[in-house]
């Protein structure tokens, strides 16, 4: 939010004020990372983030300048707008699936994920609180694709191979 000293200082200037979530900075953070090498902070990249998210429709085909400000972003902090973008792209994925907890049942999981081209970047397996047969595991894992619809391919194919499967942030506890 902008303050109140700093909002009477514009108010002459200001013609529209809008505000932009989160999730639309850090995957402005990313594509500018991406697309054009440029570290930009989240404030000096908020104004790309409402063209991108639509919220400014009146400049729609016409020939703007955005000034893309403030490089003076902590690597931490860099590094967190980086997998939250991912993770708002669809490129980022966490989900939980219940495997057998015999000898090679968390390897099939990984070869089907590899097979698939997804890449695993983290895992954490339970037994101890899963309340369905002794011979299986609950797997929380977090992997990184392609794209959305990369995501949505490995979904399908685990939906094929395992019969219990949450899918998303806001089914799996991690």
């Amino acid at each position: 939010m902008v303050g109140i000293n700093a909002f009477a200082t514009a108010r002459g200037l200001v013609n529209k004020m809008v505000t932009i979530s989160e999730h639309w900075i850090a995957i402005t953070i990313l594509r500018l990372v991406e697309m054009e090498k440029a570290v930009v902070e989240g404030a000096g990249a908020a104004a790309l983030a409402a063209v991108l998210a639509g919220q400014l429709p009146e400049l729609q085909g016409k020939r703007v300048i955005i000034a893309l400000t403030g490089g003076n972003i902590d690597t931490t902090i860099l590094g967190r707008c980086l997998d939250r973008g991912l993770a708002a792209d669809g490129r980022l994925v966490r989900f939980g699936v219940t495997v057998s907890d015999r000898p090679g049942g968390i390897a099939e999981l990984t070869k089907l994920l590899a097979s698939m081209g997804a890449s695993l970047k983290d895992i954490f397996h339970e037994r101890a609180w899963l309340k369905s047969d002794i011979f299986s595991v609950h797997v929380k894992c977090v992997i990184e694709t392609k794209d959305r619809d990369h995501a949505d391919k490995v979904y399908q194919a685990l939906c094929a191979r395992y019969s219990h499967i949450i899918w998303g942030p806001s089914q799996v506890d991690l």
